[in-house]
């Protein structure tokens, strides 16, 4: 997938995983985007929430990009139905 979406994270759900609200479409997508969708983020070590690291990393995932404007380059749609994509906060 060479997909594209962008918009505004809405909800941090684990140290990797996140809602947003979907404000724009890459211009050759190939596939279909609801407007909420929610994001695995590739690319990214992180703890499991049971781990004791893991709310540490949720909080700091939560600190980086919740309210921010995201664009997400999208790889696949896993069996849990999420995006996972390449993220980049744009501001």
């Amino acid at each position: 997938m060479s997909d594209t979406i962008r918009g505004s994270v809405t909800k941090v759900i684990d140290d990797a995983t996140f809602d947003m609200k979907v404000t724009q479409l890459g211009n050759n997508n190939q596939y279909e985007y609801k407007n909420s969708e929610r994001i695995r983020i590739t690319d990214i070590y992180v703890a499991d929430l049971l781990s004791l690291e893991g709310p540490r990393d949720k909080q700091n995932l939560e600190k980086a990009i919740l309210g921010k404007e995201v664009k997400c380059f999208v790889q696949l749609r896993d069996t849990f139905d999420r995006v996972v994509a390449q993220v980049t906060i744009l501001c």
